[in-house]
Parts: C-alpha cells; sequence; structure tokens
C-alpha cells in the first residue's frame, strides 16, 4: 500500500515537474524566418498571412496548421515548419516556378498547375485557350516546343479556338496553324518545310497553314499585301523544296 502511495506522489511529482518545464519552454512565437527563393512580393504575402495566423507557444503550436495556411498561396508548391528555440518558426517554402501566361492575370507551371501570382512576369509565352484544360495545354506546348527547338524556333504564344484547333505564334517567325489532331506529325512538316524553304528563302512569311493531308499552304508578306501561296505535297519534299522556285506556286 504504501509503495503505491509513494509511486503515485512520485508520478504526481513527475507530472508537475514536466508542466512546469513545458510552460517554461512553451514560449510566445516571437517572430518567424521565411527561407526559400522567394521575391519581396511574396515575401510580403507570406508575412500577411503569417500575421493573420493565430500563434500560441512554440511548443503548442501546431506545425502542421501552420504549413497547411503555407500551402493556401497560390503560388507554393511544398513547404515545411520547424521550431527554432526559444521563440521562432522557420518555414521553408518551395514555389512553383512560373513557365507561360494563362490569360490575363494567371500564369502555369511546367506541371501544368495555375497559378495566381503577386509579381508581374514579363516575355513568357502567352496562352489563350478556349477548350483544354490547363494540364493539357501545357503538355501541348511542351510537345510542340521541343519540336520547335530542333530548328531553333521558339514558340511566343499558343492558341485554341473554340473548336478545339491549335495554333502557335513563333518568336521572330510565322504563325503556324496546326488544327486540332495529328499535331506532332504537322509541326514535323512544318520543320521540313522551314528547313529547307523558309530559313534560307529571301521572303517572309506570315503564316504557315500545316491543316492539309500531305502538305502546307505558306502566306508570304509582302508590300502589296498579295495573298500569295505556296503549297507543298509531303511526298516532293526531297527534291523540289530545295530550290525550285516553279514548284506549285499561286495566289
Amino acid at each position: 500500500m504504501l509503495s503505491r502511495l509513494m509511486f503515485a506522489v512520485t508520478l504526481a511529482s513527475i507530472l508537475v515537474v514536466a508542466a512546469g518545464v513545458w510552460h517554461v519552454l512553451d514560449q510566445p512565437v516571437r517572430g518567424f524566418v521565411i527561407e526559400g527563393q522567394l521575391t519581396a512580393l511574396e515575401r510580403s504575402e507570406l508575412q500577411t498571412l503569417m500575421q493573420q495566423q493565430p500563434l500560441a507557444g512554440i511548443l503548442s503550436t501546431s506545425l502542421s496548421q501552420v504549413g497547411e495556411r503555407l500551402d493556401e498561396l497560390a503560388w507554393t508548391r511544398r513547404s515545411s515548419v520547424r521550431r527554432q528555440w526559444p521563440d521562432r518558426l522557420v518555414l521553408v517554402v518551395h514555389k512553383a516556378a512560373p513557365v507561360v501566361r494563362w490569360g490575363e492575370r494567371q500564369y502555369l507551371s511546367a506541371y501544368g498547375d495555375l497559378l495566381t501570382l503577386p509579381d508581374e512576369y514579363p516575355g513568357l509565352p502567352q496562352f489563350d485557350v478556349a477548350v483544354a484544360p490547363p494540364q493539357q495545354a501545357m503538355e501541348v506546348y511542351q510537345l510542340l516546343d521541343q519540336i520547335a527547338a530542333r530548328e531553333l524556333l521558339a514558340i511566343s504564344s499558343l492558341l485554341q479556338n473554340e473548336q478545339g484547333e491549335w495554333s502557335v505564334q513563333l518568336v521572330d517567325g510565322p504563325r503556324l496553324l496546326l488544327g486540332a489532331e495529328q499535331l506532332n506529325e504537322r509541326m514535323h512538316r512544318f520543320l521540313l518545310v522551314h528547313r529547307r524553304v523558309l530559313r534560307a528563302g529571301p521572303r517572309v512569311a506570315q503564316y504557315v497553314d500545316a491543316r492539309y493531308a500531305s502538305g502546307v499552304a505558306i502566306k508570304f508578306a509582302s508590300e502589296s499585301d498579295a495573298d500569295e501561296l505556296l503549297v507543298a505535297g509531303a511526298g516532293d519534299y526531297s527534291g523540289r523544296l530545295a530550290g525550285d522556285s516553279n514548284y506549285a506556286e499561286g495566289k
């Protein structure tokens, strides 16, 4: 009986001491440290968020709840929170980098995540997509951009109309009409024409229509604004397009 009483007294003493130590260590959170490659506006937005977050002591504050608030930021890809004694939290934020502009005010990451960012990122390719979701549009862009890069070409804008037809505007190049299907094949067909006709040719193409079954149509820019078209059959690329000025030209 006495041993049980002593055990209870000892346990109670331990609990009292533990509670006292907890109270001493559980100082109010008086600040936080931000780690991550963030812009000034992103840091300001994060600071505003944390000022609105109720915080208890350094021990009693739920790190998981703070992390959930960080993940609510539109540009956060992943985050973590840890304690820094005696009274600070360390916020580690990895942001999703914008790759293209989506509409007027939003961006997409390389994974097709929709981002609303406090900063402006001029010079990024522009998406104007009527039907496809962001993830699909990003997949189309990455496919076409990788193909275009083989000829040192880059895409400045990707467009899709309400009929689901895709087109791209090339940097310092023509607009390319691709349609709604066979995008890979049509993009390669354009590259072949670009390599043998457009790249070294004296005339500047305004647009290239690759929606034909086995060829392309090219509208050349001219001072008279005349519609000058060249239609090339896929089976005839090897010889004629290299230098035959009489090949399939018309208006």
